[in-house]
């Protein structure tokens, strides 16, 4: 039954990727996948799905609804009261329409860096990105790409002091602080960096070569502007209020140190930016109730096709096969440091995320490879950059919501995701281990 479930478990992720590759709903593709891993690895059905798939996906809900509902309702205040093209534009004129990828991947990273989470920047940057994209003429396909860029990979794991989960879990297993390894982070943030924007640039280039323009989807309010109406817009100075707002509650929590769970911090700031937006614009918002109605709506939807995910990681998580890849991990022959790596990539990429992934390693292996004498630190880092290498495969719950907000398909959005979320770090992942071997942290 070892190898039957191994293989069963191998089965329902490769269905779980490639239906929902192929445009099929996550929900029942999800409990499907879930169905072929319990069966394969003879586990009690009912229970595995009552107490782990549902329970999982229950958890993931209760603790992301808020954030989600405001996260949206941000974004819909910001698009409709037009400070989303007055930003746009504004950055256009500073930077150029021809580097909006950049300035799309910058704005990404200092949210993420702030302390947003991933799911929550989707909503608040694509306003954005929109109208930056349609100035360059760049094709909206690549806009989940260059958020992920900033938002996903080294702000997420490199950069020393990001609140992300990814780097603040191994504190409470290590004994390190979220600033371990600087020296080691802060360079392999720059490779992540540098190698990211430089693929961007050449992916666009191949795209338009190929005849690919800017096309807006049927949700996409990205009508042009005449003079007139540009002065319409509220201030750029104005417009900008409830990102600082936001910005600034969850970066004053977090260095006044008042000990806020993060996602409270994070939900406390999205209310008052969406206050702050409503006072602000109530003025330049012609449907005030549909902007609350769509809110509601869009962020339950995106919310469940990620909680879908996650439960089906509940579901691997609770089969016996689990097990034999934690074995596995454990007994890889490589330089410690490089089998701990490898240990929680393999963690990642079953369970579609850098948090579960290193928290299974963090509970279950960690101190296996303290006794072997890897520096906390080096563990810490290496580990965290690791663990955002293939926890972004299709199944991800991070890509499920980038594209349902988007409203593109797995065929047109994740390519590019996948260049930036997985070959990007990567590359981080490589320099890390390079430093780690020479001792450089």
């Amino acid at each position: 039954m070892g190898t039957v479930g191994v293989i069963g478990l191998l089965v329902s992720l490769a269905v779980l990727v490639v239906f929902v590759f192929r445009g099929f709903h996550v929900i029942p593709v999800s409990l499907i996948a879930s169905l072929i891993a319990i069966i394969a690895n003879n586990a009690n059905i009912w229970e595995v799905l009552s107490k782990n798939y549902a329970v999982s996906m229950q958890g993931f809900v209760g603790n992301y609804l808020i954030m989600f509902f405001l996260g949206t309702l941000v974004g819909e205040i910001l698009s409709k009261s037009g400070a989303a093209r007055q930003i746009a534009i504004k950055l256009a004129q500073v930077f150029g329409s021809k580097r909006s990828i950049l300035i799309v991947v910058l704005a990404s990273a200092l949210l993420s860096y702030g302390g947003v989470s991933v799911f929550v920047i989707v909503f608040s940057i694509y306003p954005v990105a929109l109208f930056l994209f349609k100035e360059a003429d760049i094709p909206k396909r690549l806009i989940p790409g260059s958020i992920m860029l900033g938002a996903g990979t080294f702000t997420m794991t490199a950069l020393p002091g990001t609140p992300a989960l990814t780097n603040i879990i191994p504190t409470k297993f290590l004994g390190t602080t979220a600033t371990a390894a600087p020296i080691m982070g802060i360079i392999c943030a720059i490779v992540m960096f540098s190698v990211g924007y430089a693929i961007m640039i050449t992916y666009e280039k191949r795209v338009k070569a190929k005849g690919e323009r800017f096309i807006p989807g049927p949700n996409d309010i990205v009508a042009d502007l005449s003079p007139e109406e540009i002065k319409k817009l509220p201030s750029f100075a104005l417009s900008i209020i409830p990102i600082v707002v936001i910005i600034g509650i969850i970066l004053g929590e977090r260095f006044m140190k008042i000990g806020l769970p993060s996602v409270f911090t994070v939900i406390i700031a999205l209310f008052t930016g969406s206050m702050v937006g409503y006072a602000l614009f109530w003025n330049k918002i012609e449907q005030k109730k549909e902007a609350l109605n769509t809110s509601g709506r869009g962020s339950v939807g995106a919310l469940l096709n990620t909680a879908a995910v996650v439960g089906f990681g509940g579901t691997i998580r609770a089969v016996p096969a689990f097990q034999s890849f934690v074995n596995f991990a454990l007994g890889l022959n490589f330089a410690p440091v490089i089998s701990a790596a490898l240990a929680v990539n393999v963690i990642a990429a079953i369970t579609g995320s850098s948090s579960a992934g290193i928290t299974i390693f963090m509970e279950s292996m960690a101190q296996n490879f303290l006794d072997l004498g890897v520096q906390p630190e080096i563990l810490h880092r290496v580990t965290a950059i690791a663990a955002g290498v293939l926890d972004s495969l299709p199944h991800a719950g991070p890509n499920v919501t980038f594209l349902a907000v988007t409203g593109l398909t797995y065929r047109e959005g994740y390519p590019a995701m996948f260049l930036m979320t997985c070959v990007v770090p990567l590359f981080g992942l490589i320099t890390a281990l390079i430093l780690a071997a020479v001792g450089i942290v």
